[in-house]
């Protein structure tokens, strides 16, 4: 700090010194220096932590609307409209269009359709490994790294810091989301060096001579022809799902619409399905008409509407609260599934049928997914549905593209529903289920016992910035912080699909014998001692083997950011049920360390872990 000068009154005659003159000179620029050095560092280190903390850029978000659905124009029938309804009753719902087949689950039979010219290497196998069990056969992909001098990469991701070869890993297992490494300056050389993993690839001028590793990587499929007995082996749990429909719910949002369409469509295992686009927004009824026939045109694609009339309702059979809740966007929404739902199971009598939204997009290999694993829905009771999202599959946790899970907590967000579960859910269908439809069909699963698939790595993408759902750039990075597949389909149209290997794991009765195998075998961590590993310092790492942390329910929001089950600074963002769960078990990490972790409620009714560490 420069001290401040006294203030001295010239006497009569006297003549500044040149000296004198310089010194101050020398002061002002030095002082100016110092400013303009304070405002560049404030300004860099604003760019390295662009996101401001999460008081300020989560507080005004209403998370409980997280998983709303734009406006719709009509709410639920209940209970006492379901079982008298009549065709007629169905008519006044929906504008009928012409009935499509029957179609039912079964093996290949596709020879009138063309396969794409080529086909991806498979990147999951026949062999399964792992104490969670995965069919990924490996590396697939090679990572090279382009050293950059005195630059820093801009948008820290994950967590950190940490030594160079670790931060690769961790970059590397982040996948697109992370550009590369930046390293800060070490005299004692880079490997001495604290490194954070970043977003951007666009290297920026360092002022503090940091050192950026920018990350270059490629899927590797040379390897087909070694493995060809393997990955053709037949997969008794494939189905081609020729026929099957796909239901778009759309509201007015023509571009959302547009996208969704396309991305869906891209994929030539689009053919196999029946594509309806289900409107429910009379004063949007021609936009999004013309919107999904040029689409569909455009892939040499035949697309069904369907128009879905408002619920109107009964002041004699409605009460005030219930007639209010009728024109809530909640309302609207559950009621639009449930004309979704009676239209494809009860009306056109579809066997199974996917759903989906206006703003989803889709990994390449999204319908590979139910190709793969259909055929366990019909050997396994206890499921009822395959979902392309993990409500838990932030980057850096979610990392494993062939790892599939049970859960008990329905994920909705492009799913496939069987008719004979929705035979069962309509007759228990609230008249206002008024958490959400999503949030009833959770109840549903729970009370029939009933559970998903789901990937660890989500095949769905919520992608649109407006709408009830997302009303700001500070929800919709919300999203962006989920992991998001871009693995290509190993399936062509005309044979079985094999995309995800040997799923024979996810039957109930395997599923359950490995989780209590390597519950029993892992070491375990506390719910304290994981919190005091976050963050970690170099050279207190736990060894490198998945760990089951006991949990109560109420421990749950305090742990989940150390369990890699929510992003960093997002605490408190979502409500704190437990979402991809099975029986209270759920996959994370320790993300700073990359370690496995299963988190386990002490009260789970499947009693897994030892006498001792359950609470009854």
């Amino acid at each position: 700090m420069i001290a401040p000068v006294r203030k001295r009154v010239k006497a009569k005659g006297d003549h500044d010194c040149f000296p004198c003159t310089l010194q101050r000179i020398v002061i002002i620029v030095l002082a100016a220096a110092n400013f303009v050095v304070c405002i560049a560092t404030v300004c860099y280190f604003r760019q390295l932590w662009r996101q401001p903390p999460f008081d300020e850029e989560f507080s005004d978000i209403d998370f409980s609307r997280l998983y709303d659905r734009p406006e719709h124009s009509g709410p639920v029938p209940g209970p006492s409209q379901q079982h008298s309804s009549t065709g007629k009753d169905l008519e006044a719902m929906t504008e009928r269009t012409t009935k499509a087949p029957t179609p039912e689950l079964r093996s290949t039979d596709a020879t009138e359709f063309v396969p794409p010219a080529s086909r991806a290497c498979p990147i999951c196998g026949n062999k399964l490994q792992g104490p969670m069990p995965t069919s990924l056969r490996g590396p697939t992909q090679s990572c090279t790294w382009k050293e950059l001098q005195d630059v820093f990469l801009s948008d820290l991701v994950g967590t950190g810091p940490s030594r160079l070869s670790d931060m690769k890993d961790f970059c590397i297992e982040f996948g697109p989301s992370c550009g590369g490494v930046t390293c800060s300056f070490s005299p004692r050389g880079i490997e001495e060096a604290m490194c954070t993993a970043r977003a951007s690839h666009a290297p920026k001028k360092s002022p503090t001579k940091e050192v950026s590793f920018v990350k270059e990587c490629k899927l590797e499929a040379s390897n087909c022809d070694e493995e060809t007995a393997e990955w053709k082996a037949p997969n008794p749990f494939a189905k081609d799902l020729h026929g099957t429909a796909i239901v778009i719910l759309a509201h007015n949002r023509e571009n959302e619409l547009r996208s969704c369409l396309g991305s869906l469509l891209a994929m030539p295992e689009a053919s196999l399905f029946r594509l309806h686009v289900s409107l429910d927004d009379p004063a949007a009824f021609t936009m999004m008409e013309g919107c999904a026939k040029r689409v569909a045109a455009a892939h040499n694609m035949d697309v069904e509407i369907w128009k879905a009339s408002a619920r109107v309702a009964d002041p004699e059979v409605h009460n005030q609260e219930v007639i209010k809740w009728f024109g809530m966007n909640t309302g609207k929404i559950a009621h639009h599934y449930w004309v979704a739902f009676e239209r494809a199971f009860m009306d056109k009598k579809f066997e199974a049928a996917v759903f989906v939204e206006e703003d989803l997009v889709f990994s390449p290999d999204f319908l590979a997914l139910f190709r793969s694993t259909a055929g366990l829905l019909e050997q396994d009771p206890s499921l009822w549905c395959i979902s392309g999202w993990n409500d838990f599959g932030f980057k850096g946790t979610a990392s494993d593209p062939c790892r599939l899970l049970r859960t008990t907590y329905f994920p909705g967000l492009g799913f496939l529903l069987t008719r004979k579960a929705w035979l069962q859910i309509r007759e228990e269908w609230p008249i206002a289920p008024t958490m959400g439809w999503d949030y009833w069909m959770r109840v549903a699963f729970r009370t029939f016992d009933k559970e998903c698939i789901i990937p660890e790595v989500s095949r769905t993408h919520h992608a649109a910035a407006k709408g009830s759902s997302v009303t700001s750039a500070k929800q919709l990075r919300l999203f962006e912080a989920m992991a998001f597949a871009d693995i290509p389909s190993s399936c062509v149209v005309a044979e079985p699909c094999n995309h995800f290997g040997n799923v024979s794991y996810l039957l109930s009765q395997e599923y359950e014998a490995w989780l209590r195998e390597t519950i029993a075998d892992a070491p375990k961590i506390s719910v304290v001692e994981l919190k005091q590993k976050v963050p970690h310092k170099v050279g207190t790492q736990m060894p490198s083997l998945l760990h089951v942390v006991p949990f109560l329910r109420e421990e749950f929001n305090g742990l989940a950011e150390a369990a890699g089950l929510l992003p960093r600074n997002t605490k408190g963002s979502i409500p704190a049920d437990l979402r991809s769960e099975h029986y209270g078990v759920m996959a994370g990490k320790l993300v700073n360390q990359r370690i496995p972790l299963l988190l386990v409620d002490k009260r789970s009714s499947r009693g897994y872990l030892h006498r001792e560490d359950q609470l009854r």
